[in-house]
């Protein structure tokens, strides 16, 4: 009997020998060699993504996100939206954002109600603070500071960016808006010129927030619609974020998604597709899709959701160049905007998409 740790004896030197076509595929797959990192010279973001192709694990991962991502910049014709979800501003993200915004890298923004607000309170003059997780958080809550794992922010800070929603609505004609209506009307009064929000406004990119109740955005606002309860009074209406963001797709020559985290954002881009189909128009799936998360597919969370999954929801196209990296946002993405504003010939050539608005009917989207 042979022990746990004899050599494995073949039988017939016949078992090692491969036919011609075994022999062929085993070539083509021995091809490529892993090609290390050589550090002396690659130096730029751009040079370490591009490296990171002949490398293994979730650095090749990222470089073919960084790859699909300038397949997408380079369609002459591809509408990019942008999923954001997670504590990306309180973690220091938001001017990464708000570049890529002025930088021409993404053409809808679809957002999160937190990140949202957390931009807001920073235009506010408000900061968030590097803190520890190994603290007592009863101790934190006499303070009045509130953690984010280990961010902290004074919450009546909070309180005060809060109550500023409770009036804000008295500034606007009284209807109800959709989300990218409203936000494009806040954004006109945000002065921060580091606000993701206001270069979303000045740069034409529109806005959508389908969890904004989820926020302190939607706490004040809650408490202005539920003062003030007149016939003719302002709101919110999600169904016409829908229709909304329909008409985008349906404009678009092609359309490319980026996905930070997952979620609701996410989960919004993804259904345009299926609401295509709905509304009895042709829906062939995003074209192009990279995501950055930390999430896994076996939990059945949108947020670990392969894009192959999604092919079967009719939201992916059949044959879309996707990519996708697990890995912390604060270090994936910095290091692939990085890399791509590196690619300055690429960001210089690609037009603005202008969207012309007439209430909630797209007009159209002209190429500036």
């Amino acid at each position: 009997m042979q022990g746990v740790c004899s050599p494995v004896i073949f039988s017939s030197r016949e078992e090692l020998v491969l036919d011609k076509n075994s022999e062929k595929k085993k070539k083509c797959l021995l091809s490529k060699k892993i090609r290390h990192i050589d550090i002396k010279k690659n130096r730029s973001a751009n040079q370490i993504l591009n490296a990171f192709h002949g490398t293994s694990f979730q650095s090749r991962n990222l470089a073919r996100c960084f790859s699909v991502y300038k397949s997408m910049l380079e369609d002459k014709d591809a509408i990019i939206f942008f999923g954001l979800s997670g504590a990306l501003v309180p973690g220091g993200m938001r001017k990464v954002i708000r570049d890529m915004i002025e930088l021409n890298m993404i053409d809808v923004l679809v957002s999160t109600g937190a990140n949202l607000y957390h931009d807001f309170f920073e235009s506010l003059g408000y900061n968030h603070y590097i803190g520890t997780r190994t603290i007592d958080d009863a101790e934190l809550r006499d303070l009045r500071i509130d953690r984010i794992y280990d961010t902290f922010a004074d919450d009546r800070l909070f309180l005060e960016a809060d109550a500023y929603f409770k009036d804000f609505p008295e500034k606007l004609e009284k209807r109800y808006y959709s989300t990218r209506e409203f936000f494009q009307e806040f954004g006109k009064t945000v002065k921060d010129p580091n606000s993701i929000i206001r270069t979303a406004y000045k740069s034409g990119v529109p806005v959508f927030c389908p969890t904004i109740h989820d926020s302190g955005i939607g706490i004040g606002l809650s408490v202005y619609c539920h003062n003030n309860k007149s016939k003719d009074r302002f709101g919110i209406d999600l169904l016409k974020d829908n229709i909304e963001i329909m008409q985008i797709d349906k404009f678009a020559g092609s359309t490319g998604v980026f996905y930070v985290g997952g979620g609701v954002p996410k989960n919004y881009i993804q259904q345009i597709e299926p609401m295509l189909e709905v509304f009895g128009y042709n829906a062939p799936g995003h074209q192009y899709a990279i995501q950055i998360t930390t999430d896994d597919a076996k939990w059945g969370g949108l947020s670990g959701c392969t894009f192959e999954e999604a092919k079967s929801w009719g939201k992916i196209e059949d044959y879309t160049n996707t990519a996708t990296v697990h890995i912390d946002a604060t270090i994936g993405l910095p290091l692939l905007i990085s890399a791509i504003i590196e690619e300055k010939k690429l960001l210089k050539s690609r037009k603005r998409r202008k969207f012309t608005w007439k209430g909630s009917d797209l007009k159209q989207i002209r190429f500036l």
